[in-house]
């Protein structure tokens, strides 16, 4: 990545930076949190062992975000990006497993991560080692997903022709496997947007997904081409490989967007035809 390229992308990080909760009522973590929680779903089961929540920012002009749960082999949780749920939702989440690991997947989806790690102090906070300074300027970090996540039969994949911020992890379910994509992938649709940010149907355009249709856009975001795509082919090349490589491929999770639970490896080579 030339150094115009990289200033630029730094400036669009800085603009989430910017994106903080309401004021609390007191400082009270009780009042702390409720200043987090936004417009979210109910826990939706994807797989046996999986499952996740669609959620908003403060921002109206933010794209929903998504979190996923997924049981280990000890019966606890790991939470990827994880999202203030109302206390209803949160007892739900706790009675699917006892939160242990909280994966922050880049210095974008950093937002809830301190007041998880105060309201579960012993969980493990995880983050792809390119991400750490900047993770760390919210939460205290305990290791790279590099390092903790293969312990728990987690393989995380580092992204061919991506600027160094995140990777994808793939997770072993009953039936096959998992991907979980933060922001290199997304999949928005109509509905997506009706159900979740019903008023932000123009985020369509200002990502770079003008041309949708009506089944969707599957693939990299016109932004993410701009500020965290460094090698077209390489990337492409990449996703091919991952559909060619995981044949028992059973969910594909997207950190904005709808998860694919159908077509998966047919999706994968959707996004990458994208790129010629």
């Amino acid at each position: 990545m030339n150094q115009e390229k990289r200033d630029a992308s730094e400036l669009f990080y800085s603009i989430f930076d910017t994106i903080k909760p309401p004021a609390p009522r007191s400082t009270s973590p009780q009042d702390e949190w409720q200043s987090h929680v936004s417009h979210h779903s109910a826990i939706e089961a994807l797989a046996p062992n999986l499952w996740h929540v669609s959620g908003t920012l403060p921002s109206a002009t933010m794209v929903p975000r998504e979190m996923v749960l997924y049981k280990l082999t000890d019966g606890s949780l790991l939470i990827h990006s994880a999202i203030a749920l109302n206390e209803a939702e949160m007892a739900k989440l706790e009675s699917l497993g006892t939160p242990k690991i909280a994966i922050v997947p880049n210095r974008i989806h950093r937002f809830d991560a301190g007041i998880y790690k105060q309201r579960y102090p012993q969980l493990i906070v995880v983050c792809p080692a390119a991400a750490k300074p900047y993770v760390e300027e919210v939460v205290a970090v305990d290791g790279t997903a590099e390092e903790i996540l293969p312990e728990f039969g987690i393989i995380c994949h580092e992204p061919a022709g991506i600027r160094p911020q995140e990777l994808v992890y793939e997770l072993s379910l009953p039936n096959g496997k998992a991907l979980v994509f933060t922001d290199i992938l997304f999949n928005l649709n109509k509905s997506y947007f009706q159900e979740n940010l019903p008023t932000g149907k123009f985020l369509f355009q200002w990502l770079g997904t003008s041309a949708i249709g009506s089944s969707g856009f599957f693939g990299i975001t016109g932004l993410g081409r701009q500020f965290f795509m460094t090698d077209r082919d390489a990337y492409r090349q990449w996703l091919e490989s991952l559909a060619d490589s995981i044949p028992d491929l059973q969910v594909i999770s997207v950190a904005h967007g709808s998860p694919i639970v159908a077509n998966y490896r047919d999706r994968l080579r959707e996004a990458a035809a994208r790129l010629w």
